[in-house]
């Protein structure tokens, strides 16, 4: 395929955990063109097909610059885990208006599984204030809903499994989605380079196939796959309704964890993966992610 004739594909996010995988699964797909967009240009030792263009989300103009020419919009960004959820409001809106401005022809968003439940947990409620004008704006989309990451940039499961441990939140039986975040990536990718028109408009959910998990089911699978014998050490929610109030007066990050901790609590942190088999292909099952993430923290 030409050049000429290639999607242009800008990546909004790609320095961070997850953007910068979605980037590396977007290099590997020869029908389309890659754009990068960080504050500062491209990253030391970037190398690759990849055009890295400066870019702001809070300032508008440089989005009109980097949204020239391109097809497709893929969104991972996040400001409440740096800087402050207001960026994401802020963020989010000026890059939903810059896309519509620049005609794009496709947005795909990260977004949250259930964020249109979960209105007090402010981060998941950005997401969803972000996919209303998203499609206030006319502009045809996917929204790729992710659920609880298995692992992090700092992955805090990965070390409890070495010290023989499993750091459980609120208790032992109460179940919700996970996905590995290279699996996710791999998904949002596909869902930007997807051929086929009938995926426009669609609100997928990412999971595993066989349906979420509890915290013990999770450190019961983890020790048959790693071998490790494994003890689950848990903070009861009382705890975390007993922190909401202090928590706000001093840390906006660590309150908005906790009301996601809580919203957890609920069960409707539940991943429908029926649209993901659809349009992705396979879904993984709960062993089979553990076990490429247990290889990987050997």
């Amino acid at each position: 395929m030409s050049p000429q004739s290639k999607r242009k594909v800008l990546v909004v996010g790609a320095t961070g955990f997850l953007g910068s995988k979605i980037l590396r699964q977007l290099q590997r797909d020869d029908t389309v063109t890659v754009r990068a967009m960080s504050r500062r240009g491209a990253p030391a030792g970037a190398t690759g097909n990849v055009q890295w263009v400066r870019g702001d989300l809070m300032d508008p103009d440089s989005l009109d610059a980097a949204l020239e020419g391109v097809e497709v919009v893929v969104s991972s960004a996040n400001g409440y885990m740096k800087e402050t959820i207001a960026a994401d409001f802020e963020g989010n809106r000026n890059l939903i208006d810059a896309a519509a401005r620049a005609g794009v022809k496709r947005f795909v968003l990260v977004s949250i599984v259930a964020c249109d439940a979960a209105p007090e947990v402010p981060h998941f409620h950005a997401k969803k204030v972000a996919e209303d004008r998203i499609k206030a704006a006319g502009l045809p989309f996917v929204f790729v809903r992710a659920p609880a990451f298995l692992d992090q940039s700092v992955d805090y499961v990965a070390e409890g499994v070495k010290a023989g441990r499993f750091y459980a939140v609120g208790d032992k039986t109460t179940r919700w989605s996970y996905v590995l975040t290279e699996d996710l990536a791999s998904d949002v990718a596909r869902a930007a380079t997807y051929p086929g028109d009938d995926i426009a408009n669609q609100t997928i959910d990412i999971g595993w196939r066989d349906g979420p998990k509890s915290q013990q089911e999770m450190a019961e699978l983890i020790s048959q796959i790693t071998g490790r014998p494994l003890s689950v050490w848990t903070v009861p929610w009382l705890v975390f309704q007993a922190l909401v109030r202090p928590v706000k007066l001093f840390s906006e990050l660590g309150y908005d964890l906790i009301r996601m901790f809580l919203f957890f609590r609920k069960g409707q942190f539940v991943s429908d993966t029926a649209l993901q088999e659809r349009f992705f292909g396979p879904v993984p099952s709960a062993r089979e992610a553990i076990t490429r993430w247990a290889d990987r923290n050997k």
